[in-house]
Order: structure tokens, then C-alpha cells, then sequence
């Protein structure tokens, strides 16, 4: 069992307050802040600076602010003393991502990066499956993930380079690129298209990658599409390895339910066998991330947690290129960092 922690969150919008729910029962809120006031103190005793935050000496600051923000509120809490639960995608770039990891080496403080996707039983079950080796090498994988926005999306900070970073490649994109490395590990960007034909900003609306060697006829490979003109919420995620198919659908609530079928073949192919499997309507992705984490501190262990910054770093990188490769290094400029 690990011991409770005191724990600070900065940033109490809609994520700040499902980490606070997420929270071990003996954990304790021992302070909030946010600009909006009223949102830190629906989540716990509120004060009125980021330092002051600090000052109450937790265990783990949970920061769930814009992406501008992540980095260098993340050294901060390092440096103060705690360890750092930091959202996806931990910064605006390489650079700050790598900054993040120096000031961790440098304090012994531990850092997880909230890829709570991998947490979700489907997708767990299937890296599971494939890295027990049972059904074969990997052939490729096909990822999908989009959502249709609401009125004034393109108003609102996901849609500001300068605080977010980027668009859908970095909103939803992140997640299908870090459960693409979870499985196939570090696959080079091979080509990128990215478009902005929907809303009214200078981010990326759709973004489609294809990850893999160029040069190989038997490497591994990925496309990868996300969209903020999915209209329907979507979420689906393909992975082919040599005797079997594994399909994840659904994210639970407008995503709908989570179900995985497994589609085994037969020595004599033609149809395979299917397992169909239906989870719980309830979201249990944050519950058992805070639990990874919370594993990891008690052991001192930086190598139980899964999803770290290592993994924000690969997937900046794949970002990065995706960026330069599909003409959008004028946004890039507005980013600081």
C-alpha cells in the first residue's frame, strides 16, 4: 500500500478536478490554485499565487494548466521539493520538455506525464497481448481519434499557438502517437499531411501522420488521424500483428462505451476467431494512473511509471517534424520555449 500524500493541484478547470476525484482515499488536498478562484475552491482549500501553493510543502503538485504553462510551473514544484504530475503534453516543445527532465535528474524528484489513455483497460489489455509476444511481431497499427469542437472553439486557448503549442496534432494527436511508441516503441516520422479547413485559427484542425522506415519492406509502420472535424466523437485504434487483430472503439461517455474485440487467426486463415469484450461504462483511466504513480513514489522507482517524460520527448519530436514537414512553421514561431 502506498502511504497517503499531500497533494497541491494548480489548474482546476475540467482535468484539474478529475485528478482531485482520482485521488486515493487518504490522499489529502492540502491546496488549490487557479486564476479563476472560484474553480480552485470547488476543489479544495484555495490561495491566492502559485508560491504560496508551494509553500504548503507537498508531496505532488498535479499541474493542469494551459500548455504554456506545464514546464516551468513543473521545475518550479521540482525545486521545491515535490514530485509532479504534469498533463500531457508537459510543455510546448522538445526544449521544454527536456527541461522538465533536467530539473527532475537534478532535485531526484519524479515527474508522470498524464498519458492516462494508457490506462484505459481495453488499451492496456491489448499492449498487454501484444507485448507478451503470443500472437507475433506487430505489422502495423491504425489510429483514429477526432471530435467536432462546439461554437467558439476556434476563440478558444487550444486554438493560440503561443498557449497551446499547436492544434489537433497536439490535442488529441499526442495520445494516438504515445500509444503508437507504448506498442511499436520509437518509429521515425515518415510523412505528414495537416490542414486547417474547418475553423478560423492557425492551427492544425486535421492532422494525418505515417510513421515508420522509409527504406525497410518489413519494418513496422502507423498511420495515425485526428480531427477536430470528426462531427461524431470518435475514438478508434487498430493494432495487426502476425496471427492477430486487436480493435479498441470507444473512450466511454460521447465516445461510447469501450469495447475490444480480438480477432485470432487460424493456421488456415480465412475467418478468425473473435473475442468481444465490453467494459465498464465508467471511465477508471485516472484512478489507475494516480495509482501507477503513486507506486512509483512509494518505491522511490522511477522506472515503474508508465508514461514519462522520455515519452513526451519522443512524441514532441514526432510533432516537431510533423510540423515542419506539413508547412506550418509560421505557428511554430509563435511558440515560445
Amino acid at each position: 500500500m502506498s502511504a497517503p500524500l499531500r497533494v497541491a493541484i494548480a489548474g482546476c478547470g475540467l482535468i484539474g478536478g478529475k485528478r482531485a476525484e482520482a485521488l486515493a482515499a487518504d490522499d489529502v488536498v492540502v491546496g488549490t490554485y487557479d486564476v479563476v478562484r472560484e474553480a480552485a475552491e470547488r476543489l479544495g482549500p484555495a490561495v491566492d499565487s502559485y508560491e504560496a501553493l508551494l509553500a504548503l510543502e507537498p508531496d505532488v503538485v498535479v499541474i493542469a494548466t494551459s500548455h504554456d504553462q506545464l514546464s516551468a510551473l513543473g521545475v518550479q514544484a521540482l525545486e521545491a521539493g515535490a514530485h509532479v504530475l504534469v498533463e500531457k503534453p508537459a510543455g510546448v516543445s522538445v526544449a521544454q520538455v527536456e527541461a522538465l527532465a533536467a530539473a527532475a535528474e537534478r532535485t531526484g524528484k519524479l515527474v508522470k506525464v498524464g498519458f492516462n489513455h494508457r490506462f484505459h483497460p481495453g488499451l492496456a489489455r491489448v499492449a498487454e497481448e501484444v507485448h507478451s509476444g503470443r500472437w507475433g511481431e506487430v505489422l502495423h497499427v491504425r489510429g483514429r481519434y477526432g471530435h467536432g469542437g462546439r461554437v467558439g472553439y476556434d476563440r478558444e486557448w487550444r486554438a493560440e499557438p503561443a498557449r497551446s503549442g499547436g492544434g489537433e496534432l497536439i490535442d488529441q494527436g499526442m495520445h494516438l502517437i504515445d500509444l503508437t511508441h507504448w506498442i511499436l516503441g520509437p518509429l521515425p516520422l515518415h510523412s505528414a499531411l495537416l490542414r486547417t479547413q474547418f475553423w478560423d485559427t492557425s492551427v492544425d484542425d486535421n492532422a494525418a501522420l505515417l510513421l515508420g522506415e522509409a527504406n525497410s519492406r518489413t519494418a513496422p509502420w502507423a498511420t495515425l488521424h485526428v480531427s477536430w472535424t470528426e462531427w461524431k466523437n470518435l475514438f478508434s485504434l487498430e493494432v495487426y500483428c502476425r496471427t492477430a487483430k486487436f480493435h479498441v472503439e470507444g473512450l466511454v461517455r460521447s465516445y461510447g462505451p469501450q469495447k475490444l474485440r480480438i480477432f485470432a487467426m487460424k493456421p488456415e486463415l480465412g475467418p478468425p476467431d473473435v473475442e468481444e469484450i465490453d467494459y465498464s461504462p465508467e471511465d477508471p483511466s485516472w484512478q489507475a494512473e494516480w495509482a501507477n504513480f503513486s507506486a512509483a513514489i512509494a518505491a522511490g522507482d522511477e522506472s515503474l511509471i508508465i508514461g514519462g517524460l522520455a515519452d513526451a520527448r519522443y512524441a514532441w519530436q514526432t510533432v516537431e517534424a510533423a510540423y515542419a514537414a506539413g508547412g506550418y512553421d509560421d505557428m511554430r514561431a509563435e511558440v515560445g520555449g
